[in-house]
């Protein structure tokens, strides 16, 4: 037993990070810097976790060294040099949403810890659809951030490259460049005089990567990952033989509030509902016998237009914070109309502000063509 003892110590041994945990990706600088090893090959060990850190190192230095990450917040463990290395695991892209809106400050602080970035660039990473915050990382990294961000009202959505589906979404002119990638998407056998049969083409991830690699220079493309998608439902019609008892249900409000519903159709009656659970959720509707259709909200484009708020100031506050106008920009006299506003995230969050300001506005939503 003791010779076994000493046999293992005389033998080389690995660190392997487990997870990053709750340590600030700002340490792989510091161990980069330490270590003598370049700051991406550090950071892809903490976000492609479990993977090895450093290896062949003495049983003493590989202690103390996982001693001194652990206190960092990593998840660490020790191994002989000689045991297998951890398996791959699949690559992963991470979206975030929001489902209640007024937790964005609370989400951004989060996850500029989590990411050693500003919380002013995480909200940037948030507010640009369809809310993409990591990529290429595994299933221990999304765990950790799930844990960072606690109770928030937030959802981690994961999505595995390997088995994602993407819908491309094109907005350009008539020319060369539409052309050729016309005649890259009929050598995929879809045909490009047909508008149903592009707008519901799906590409896995090695079609999608072709696609943006030959056509994304060219701009007026878009390529999403399905998974992040969101949908709002739209109430258009109720017949006289709908089932309307099971409105309440379905969409989530007072029985007494059924006549105002059908006074000002069309109506949103589900915001937000994800790529999977969009033919579920279709599916209830079609069995009342009332005519819903899903619009995809990830790309949204509107224009809000404030038409009075009684607290002025908080009002501009709010659409400073939301970067509608400059820092030195004086009170905006209403009715104010903002530039365009792209998204779905930036439109409720300006919503959940303003309705508590007991503000009256409304949002122009703008034309825009996806091919």
């Amino acid at each position: 037993m003791q010779d076994a003892a000493l046999s293992s110590a005389a033998e080389d041994h690995r660190l392997v990070v487990e997870s990053i945990g709750s340590a600030s990706p700002g340490l792989a600088a510091v161990l980069a810097s330490q270590l003598g090893m370049p700051a991406s090959q550090v950071a892809r060990a903490l976000y492609k976790a479990p993977a090895v850190l450093l290896d062949r190192l003495s049983i003493t230095h590989a202690r103390g060294l996982a001693e001194i990450l652990g206190q960092a917040g990593m998840e660490i463990r020790v191994e002989p040099s000689r045991s297998p290395l951890p398996a791959a695991s699949q690559s992963l892209d991470i979206a975030l949403y929001l489902r209640d809106p007024a937790c964005l400050a609370s989400c951004c602080e989060h996850l500029s810890r989590f990411l050693g970035c500003t919380p002013m660039a995480a909200r940037n990473l948030l507010m640009a659809p369809p809310g993409v915050v990591i990529g290429d990382v595994t299933q221990a990294t999304a765990d950790a951030l799930q844990r960072v961000l606690g109770d928030l009202p937030v959802e981690v959505i994961c999505s595995a490259r390997h088995q994602a589906r993407y819908q491309l979404f094109i907005e350009r002119e008539q020319g060369q460049a539409m052309n050729t990638l016309l005649g890259d998407l009929r050598r995929m056998g879809i045909p490009s005089d047909d508008s149903s049969a592009l707008a519901n083409a799906e590409f896995d991830h090695q079609q999608g990567q072709y696609l943006w690699r030959r056509h994304q220079s060219a701009g007026g493309l878009r390529l999403l990952d399905k998974a992040f998608l969101r949908y709002d439902l739209i109430l258009e019609h109720a017949g006289p033989d709908s089932r309307l008892d099971q409105l309440p249900a379905l969409a989530g409000l007072p029985a007494d509030l059924i006549p105002c519903v059908l006074e000002n159709l069309p109506v949103v009656v589900e915001e937000g509902v994800s790529a999977t659970a969009l033919p579920g959720r279709l599916a209830a509707w079609a069995v009342t016998g009332m005519s819903v259709q899903a619009q995809l909200a990830s790309l949204r484009c509107c224009r809000l237009v404030i038409q009075s708020c009684p607290q002025p100031a908080l009002c501009r506050e709010l659409l400073l914070t939301g970067g509608l106008i400059d820092p030195d920009a004086p009170l905006p006299a209403l009715p104010w109309a903002s530039g365009l506003l792209f998204g779905e995230l930036l439109p409720r969050w300006l919503e959940s502000g303003l309705n508590a300001l007991e503000a009256e506005y409304l949002f122009e939503d703008c034309a825009h063509d996806h091919h």
